[in-house]
């Protein structure tokens, strides 16, 4: 069995993933949100969309992941399909991948969402198994649960390509044990993926008993881009304060390997990660 310190990370030499942080509107109520730490707020513009697509669909080998949004909602912007389209046509040979909570769907947003050809992956934020938890964690109706089931049955007929996730972040302050069994039962018998997320990732209200000393392998292979231009490395950090990364300069390439962001990685590699805050209590590694 390896010891945590023979576990280190190399700079791969461009981003696996690409996270747009395209807006910060929700209407969601997950206590668990890290939205809810910071009072950041704002909406990417289509100009810096353009940019960066226009930027990385120059990479070779092309990107391997897009992610058009980091905490929010996407499909509350209105333009939400004309973006799908943007990315699917810029980034041909790139994966999309979707979060969202199910909350817009309805069958012609379900048939518009399955006409993005490079839609590989949509993971539904759901939470819950029983009514009561759901209603509460979420904030929605059961309805919406409903609504998201038939959704699922019906992207399965129309694009059987995309794989589908249902996510519930477990912590047992909100959910049993038992539901958190159910949720994954049901979901597989769905065939659908059901992903488990542990609620003390990343500041989420949980000391650390243990200190974390292996390297976040995150930080080695995403970046996130801010819908002001900040550059963040850690998908767990709302407010983009975890570390000072600067600007997205228009290269993101550059970016990737510019000096304070391997500075952050190295911390990690040396096990130092308990010197920066945000890492400090985050279990993720």
């Amino acid at each position: 069995m390896p010891s945590k310190y023979e576990i280190t990370y190399d700079t791969l030499p461009q981003p696996r993933q690409v996270r747009l942080d395209s807006t910060t509107v929700c209407n969601a109520k997950c206590p668990s949100c890290h939205k809810f730490q910071t009072k950041r707020k704002g909406e990417m513009s289509l100009d810096l969309i353009n940019e960066i697509l226009k930027d990385v669909s120059r990479w070779n080998p092309p990107l391997d992941e897009i992610v058009p949004v980091n905490y929010g909602e996407f499909m509350l912007r209105p333009d939400w399909l004309q973006i799908l389209k943007l990315i699917s046509n810029k980034l041909p040979n790139t994966q999309l991948v979707l979060p969202m909570n199910g909350s817009m769907l309805d069958e012609q947003n379900v048939k518009s969402l399955c006409s993005i050809l490079s839609l590989k992956i949509i993971n539904f934020s759901l939470n819950a198994f029983f009514q009561e938890t759901y209603e509460q964690f979420m904030g929605f109706q059961m309805a919406t649960m409903a609504n998201v089931d038939a959704a699922i049955s019906m992207i399965k007929v129309l694009r059987p390509d995309i794989m589908l996730w249902v996510s519930m972040v477990f912590d047992p302050q909100y959910q049993s044990d038992l539901e958190r069994d159910y949720f994954i039962e049901y979901w597989k018998q769905k065939g659908v993926i059901p992903w488990i997320l542990a609620a003390s990732s990343c500041n989420r209200g949980l000391e650390i008993k243990i200190p974390r000393l292996e390297p976040c392998r995150s930080l080695f292979s995403d970046i996130v881009v801010g819908f002001d231009r900040k550059l963040g490395l850690c998908c767990f950090d709302a407010a983009f304060d975890a570390f000072d990364l600067g600007e997205y300069s228009g290269n993101l390439k550059e970016d990737w390997h510019k000096e304070s962001v391997e500075a952050v990685r190295k911390i990690h590699n040396e096990y130092r990660r308990s010197e920066i805050p945000k890492c400090k209590n985050c279990s993720y590694a």
